[in-house]
């Protein structure tokens, strides 16, 4: 119980942690993935307006031989400007980005080539990175480690024209890789070096709770114990008096309710000993005699009380684990069965082998919808049928849970239509 309540902390404390290591790492490298594309898309679009038709056409020379715009009358209306998280890295990716514009006429042939980027490959090797560029479907896009992008430009005499800019990309996509591969580093050290001091220090996080954990199951366990003493004292005058003045339904009562009371004892003692660290000591036993002989003793009551039992055993089939407590297993399920069963039902059992063994026990049970499987093998939980005075306290199903548990094993209950009722054993 406490390792596994230590455990939970620790995987919740874990899966937080690397929540919020993995957001900020997400959120870090986005923020850079968008910046540096938004950065690359402004080199594209300054090697663009350089070379831009409208700014030399509308422009003519001044008496120095430089270019003048017309006079309009009216201001020329800005272009919107693109948004930038970072703004001062704009300077610094003009400086370190390559770029290059190429012209080319309506032939697609090349006009001419500007900016040193063109260096780096051969005539046939541009044509080669032109010709992937032109038959590219979008007008912006990627090209190996280069970001481009096209434009066809007209002129006023019909002739047109096609812009091409190119920036070399490869020191951003390595400035993102290495930002990635650090940042992810960074952060399992990171998350390494917290889970450890989380494993440390969960024991004390939990002290306090298992210290009022283990307070309350030495109480119950002690109650339990003090609880034996008067129980035998109470039985014992009730048997003296039954011998002095004859038999009574007054001493039937009584003995009824000192036999609840001791199987409320024994429950609560088993529960508590189900919840300290124990050492099972395995054995291979055959669990079809196991499970045939336990089922086997109950045939009598359920004829007694006009219900019917079905036994299908598979022979022969051997389990290693803790015989005794197997049997007090199937002893809690088929009492549960039997007790909630229907008047005139079936109860049906039957167990299988093969990769797994499974136990299913099955019983009629016309209110099936006032069960409820995520409740029912919780302490001292009753359906509404059980809360008559029927010697139950609702840890039988409980301890069922623990012992199946105890052997790596599953249970779980479920309706069959709105009449049956089923509980499946794997181990």
């Amino acid at each position: 119980m406490i390792k596994t309540l230590r455990k939970k902390f620790i995987h919740i404390a874990a899966l937080s942690l690397l929540s919020v290591i993995l957001l900020l790492v997400l959120s870090i490298n986005g923020i850079f993935v968008y910046q540096r594309n938004q950065l690359l898309n402004s080199r594209l679009e300054s090697l663009l307006s350089e070379q831009k038709p409208s700014e030399s056409s509308d422009s003519g020379p001044d008496s120095d031989g430089k270019k003048i715009p017309h006079e309009t009358g009216q201001e020329k209306p800005q272009k919107n400007e693109p948004y930038y998280l970072f703004p001062q890295f704009l300077g610094n990716l003009k400086f370190s980005a390559k770029g290059c514009l190429i012209r080319l006429d309506e032939n697609s042939e090349i006009k001419d080539v500007r900016r040193d980027i063109a260096e780096s490959y051969t005539d046939e090797e541009l044509r080669d990175f032109i010709s992937a560029i032109l038959s590219a479907k979008s007008s912006a896009g990627w090209e190996g480690s280069y970001k481009f992008r096209k434009e066809i430009h007209t002129d006023t005499d019909g002739s047109s024209e096609t812009l091409i800019a190119i920036v070399d990309a490869s020191s951003a996509l390595h400035a993102v890789s290495s930002l990635l591969f650090f940042s992810l580093l960074i952060g399992l050290v990171s998350f390494l070096l917290v889970l450890v001091f989380i494993v440390i220090a969960s024991g004390k996080v939990i002290h306090p709770i298992v210290e009022s954990y283990e307070k309350q199951k030495q109480f119950v366990t002690d109650a339990g114990h003090e609880l034996k003493t008067p129980l035998t004292a109470i039985s014992a005058d009730n048997e003296l008096a039954r011998l002095t003045y004859g038999d009574s339904e007054w001493f039937d009562a009584i003995d009824r309710q000192v036999q609840k009371l001791s199987n409320l004892v024994a429950d609560l003692i088993a529960m508590a000993k189900m919840d300290e660290e124990q050492k099972i000591y395995f054995s291979n036993f055959n669990i079809s005699d196991a499970v045939y002989d336990t089922v086997s003793s109950f045939n009598a009551p359920a004829a007694t009380q006009g219900k019917s039992l079905t036994v299908h055993i598979k022979e022969n089939l051997y389990f290693s684990g803790d015989e005794a407590k197997i049997r007090q297993l199937v002893s809690i399920l088929m009492d549960n069965a039997l007790k909630y069963c229907d008047p005139s039902g079936e109860i049906n059992v039957r167990l299988t082998g093969g990769r797994h063994i499974h136990l299913y026990i099955t019983n009629s049970f016309c209110s099936a919808e006032e069960f409820d499987p995520q409740k029912v093998f919780e302490r001292f939980y009753r359906s509404d049928k059980a809360r008559s005075s029927d010697g139950s306290y609702g840890l039988g199903l409980s301890i069922a849970k623990s012992i199946t548990e105890l052997h790596k094993g599953t249970i779980h209950g479920k309706t069959l239509g709105n009449n049956m009722v089923q509980f499946v054993v794997q181990l």
